[in-house]
């Protein structure tokens, strides 16, 4: 297979401050190195635009396409969940009938301790060959004493799966021992996002040919509108990556900033979600198969997976997808649907979203750059890159509220009017009409407090590829 390189110089390191540069629209370095002050003065043939040689690079647009907002007062936000109605477990029967159950055992999600204090005197288990077993005595948790409820004899070893599927008493005896439900407990942090350009007042009145654009001071040829653009992009992208591939701390102090320490709060986004909670399928380096997505569709499922999923690929995943599907005649087959893009497939596709449907699941797969940017997760030594994620689209209802909750959202401080999901502001004794200070410089400010919420790992699915 044929490789693609690309040339060692072509580089560049961005810096967080612009430096005065050597020349304007004539320039006075030149004159004095050639002598020639006529040479110098010749109009030079530059284009004003900027050319755009890696093409839009922002990556935001996950989070805003498929997530919601909600505001949080504390840095921690958490949310409760249910767990399985009913309980399955793992165990052994020993030579007395006793089976001792697994103390790791948390298959679907559910706590070990859950599914221990589930299984009560009087219960019938299931066992995986089909035999049923009676729990004649519950001694302490984790141990239980089983017949077999065909010839009521002790049970014998052989099976190690179970499922709980009712009880049965004798007459006149008293009620069994409740149960108490019990949930799943969610927690995440909000994270501090700054970023920060500075230019001298020199630098911001030095004109130059190409013609820049600043979401925040418009357009025009003052180069610095080019690093307040580029500064303003990069902090929403890593608004972006924290919402992705953050990672939550553990014993971080912040000692850099101003002398002052303190604790630093980073928020588990997406891809961590999905890897620490939910489902996982490792492809290794091999094409993925219609086996491979047989077995996604069950274990999706098996756990309540969305019936309509949005799938983000990276470029080697999403071209094994269209070849697989191509070869089939598939996208777009079996009665794909569009619910989430209000049943219109031209907005679907307008998206960026090639749709098909297998099992009664559909799968909207969208190629996401963010997996194949060699200067982020796309590195060839980089683990996600190649990686694919399948994310639900429909949404749950709020119990208390009524209102509908998305599979993930991004929440962010906010109280009493002030909001701190994006603040922007001017400081500085340069350009300002109004000056903030004696400094001769202006500086840009950006600053967020935000953080990932993801709402029922076990309906997202992790394509992992290397």
């Amino acid at each position: 297979m044929a490789t693609v390189s690309i040339a060692t110089g072509m580089q560049a390191t961005p810096s967080s401050s612009a430096v005065a540069m050597t020349s304007n629209y004539v320039s006075s370095a030149d004159l004095i190195a050639s002598g020639d002050t006529g040479a110098s003065l010749h109009t030079r043939d530059v284009d004003e635009q900027l050319i755009k040689r890696y093409g839009n690079q922002g990556i935001t647009g996950l989070m805003e396409l498929l997530g919601s907002k909600k505001e949080t007062t504390a840095n921690t936000f958490e949310h409760y969940e249910e767990t399985f109605l009913h309980n399955s477990l793992t165990g052994a029967i020993d030579s007395n009938g006793i089976l001792t159950v697994d103390p790791t055992d948390t298959d679907g999600g559910d706590s070990a301790d859950n599914k221990q204090s589930a299984v009560r005197a009087g219960d019938l288990l299931l066992g995986a060959t089909g035999a049923m077993y009676y729990v004649a005595v519950a001694t302490d948790g984790n141990t239980y004493t089983l017949k077999d409820v065909g010839d009521g004899s002790l049970a014998a070893a052989g099976d190690t799966e179970f499922a709980i599927v009712g009880n049965a008493y004798a007459e006149q005896t008293d009620q069994g021992v409740g149960l108490a439900p019990k949930v799943h407990h969610y927690s995440n942090k909000c994270q501090i996002i700054k970023e920060s350009f500075v230019v001298s007042g020199s630098e911001a009145t030095n004109a130059v040919y190409v013609k820049v654009n600043s979401p925040e001071s418009g357009s025009g040829y003052l180069w610095y509108l080019q690093g307040e653009a580029d500064t303003h992009q990069r902090f929403m992208d890593y608004s972006e990556l924290a919402m992705i591939v953050g990672e939550s701390a553990v014993g971080l102090e912040d000692g850099a900033t101003n002398g002052v320490g303190g604790a630093v709060n980073t928020t588990e986004g997406l891809l961590k979600f999905i890897e620490n909670k939910g489902q996982s399928m490792d492809l290794g380096s091999s094409a993925i198969t219609m086996a491979d997505f047989d077995a996604a569709v069950k274990s999706l499922d098996k756990f309540r997976g969305s019936k309509e999923m949005a799938l983000y690929a990276g470029i080697n995943l999403s071209l094994d997808i269209d070849d697989l599907l191509a070869s089939q005649g598939a996208y777009a087959a079996g009665g794909a649907n569009y619910g989430t893009f209000a049943n219109n497939k031209d907005m679907a596709l307008n998206l960026g979203f090639n749709s098909f449907s297998r099992g009664g699941y559909t799968f909207h797969k969208k190629t996401y750059d963010l997996f194949n940017r060699p200067d982020l997760l796309g590195a060839a030594s980089f683990k996600y890159n190649g990686f694919g994620m399948c994310i639900p689209m429909d949404s749950q209802k709020d119990a208390k509220s009524g209102e509908k909750i998305p599979s993930l959202r991004m929440r962010y401080k906010a109280a009493n009017g002030y909001s701190r999901e994006m603040e922007h502001w001017l400081t500085g004794g340069a350009v300002l009409q109004n000056k903030t200070n004696g400094l001769d410089e202006l500086k840009c400010n950006y600053r967020t407090e935000r953080g990932f919420e993801g709402f029922a790992p076990n309906r997202f699915l992790l394509f992992k590829k290397s």
